[in-house]
């Protein structure tokens, strides 16, 4: 089911959505940004954006806490804001909550089936930060013929890597195995032995005072190593909103280029 709510703390066209997660057992929230006088019934289909929020984050944080309306204006792009709990987007180690399957086999479907969206491919990303920043690279690695991009904001890249027992990731030897098919490290080399076409790009960013900088350029490091392209980029900041707002709006352009996003010059008012 698709609510056309508008979100109260935002100036954006965003609404919430609903739908039943079969993965989770359970009806499940999301928000969903369209441009300016677009409907559901549009014949106009649009490429695809989801942005992942951060751990005890919610599907609203994008939406309230960057300036999304100002950065998004004129772009024609669907903007899908998912729950994502605390769960890194992954399923969890022993029967743990299936929140990978619930953003690919429960929510895409219904993204799918109810929402102007151009088909999953190249036109379709996926950008967070810090746990969604790991969510964004693993996830456009592993599904590739879903994301053609994957962008990580402050991520939490090596999160599978870390010693001792998480609560998604299990213990880091008992789980080893499912951590290795979780590691953003592991599925980057996995990536490449497929053609160069199969491969989603990736966008790193991360402030140079954020203590997750160390992941994001060992990450990195490790593309380099296996002659994976991507980008890095570091600017002044930390783990906090301002930065990733900053962020955001300067790496927007070059996500909406790189997944064909037609770009409509805003009329004036429409920047204020």
């Amino acid at each position: 089911m698709i609510m056309n709510t508008k979100s109260t703390k935002s100036q954006l066209p965003t609404y919430k959505g609903k739908y039943y997660s079969v993965s989770l057992n359970q009806s499940h929230k999301f928000a969903y940004f369209l441009p300016q006088g677009m409907t559901l019934k549009s014949e106009v289909r649009l490429p695809v954006l989801f942005l992942l929020h951060g751990f005890s984050g919610s599907f609203r944080d994008w939406a309230e806490c960057a300036r999304l309306a100002k950065y998004l204006a004129g772009y024609q792009i669907a903007i899908i804001m998912p729950d994502g709990g605390n769960g890194y987007y992954t399923n969890g180690a022993n029967g743990g909550d299936r929140w990978e399957d619930d953003l690919i086999f429960d929510l895409i479907p219904r993204i799918e089936a109810t929402l102007p969206v151009l088909p999953k491919g190249k036109n379709w990303g996926v950008a967070g930060l810090s746990m969604g920043g790991y969510g964004a690279v693993k996830l456009a690695l592993k599904h590739w013929e879903t994301f053609s991009l994957g962008a990580s904001f402050s991520g939490s890249l090596n999160v599978p890597g870390r010693p001792g027992s998480h609560e998604v990731f299990g213990d880091s030897e008992i789980d080893r195995e499912m951590r290795k098919k979780e590691s953003v490290f592991w599925l980057a080399e996995q990536a490449l032995c497929r053609f160069p076409w199969e491969r989603p790009r990736l966008f790193l960013d991360c402030g140079k005072s954020d203590p997750l900088l160390e992941e994001t350029e060992m990450f990195s490091n490790h593309l380099n190593f296996l002659g994976y392209a991507h980008t890095l980029r570091e600017f002044p900041g930390q783990h906090t909103w301002p930065y990733w707002d900053r962020a955001f709006r300067t790496l927007l352009p070059t996500l909406a280029e790189a997944l064909g996003v037609e770009r409509i010059r805003p009329e004036p008012e429409e920047l204020l």
